[in-house]
């Protein structure tokens, strides 16, 4: 009797163990795909977002998106941006610039960004630019608040 008792509860170890280290693999094969997907390069969504040159050249304020690839906070956020983007192409220029890329480093330290994404209205006609903060990243009606009460504040400055 104890050997058959025996036995079962080694058979049990065993197929438990299996069933342990399938998870443990399935995890890290899980784990190691989602660091390749943050390797990949950031797609921008929509025409209406371009490079800081080409938004500079045109007679607009600018919404500009700093990001990394490897952030995922900017994965996620920038078909957010896209959206707005679209939703505001006559108002404004939407621009990214990617931080990683020595052309901008210049840049980033000008605009001393320190995380990611960042985002910054800049309007050269009155040689402003602040920020906008994470928490209206996060919730598109505050974000939608805070570009549109910068339209009625420019609107201001331009009747003086």
């Amino acid at each position: 009797m104890k050997k058959k008792f025996f036995i079962g509860l080694f058979v049990v170890v065993v197929i438990g163990l299996f069933v342990f280290a399938h998870l443990a693999l399935k995890n890290n094969e899980q784990q190691y795909q989602a660091q390749q997907n943050l390797s990949a390069p950031i797609e921008v969504p929509d025409k209406n977002v371009m490079t800081f040159e080409d938004a500079e050249k045109l007679d607009k304020p600018m919404v500009v998106m700093f990001y990394v690839d490897w952030c995922t906070y900017c994965r996620r956020f920038m078909p957010i941006f896209g959206e707005f983007a679209n939703k505001y192409k006559d108002k404004y220029s939407f621009a990214v610039i990617n931080c990683d890329k020595l052309m901008y480093e210049k840049m980033v330290k000008d605009f001393n960004i320190m995380g990611f994404p960042t985002v910054f209205i800049v309007d050269k006609k009155f040689d402003l630019r602040f920020t906008l903060q994470m928490a209206s990243m996060a919730d598109k009606s505050v974000m939608t608040d805070e570009l549109d009460r910068y339209l009625k504040s420019r609107a201001k400055m331009l009747q003086k």
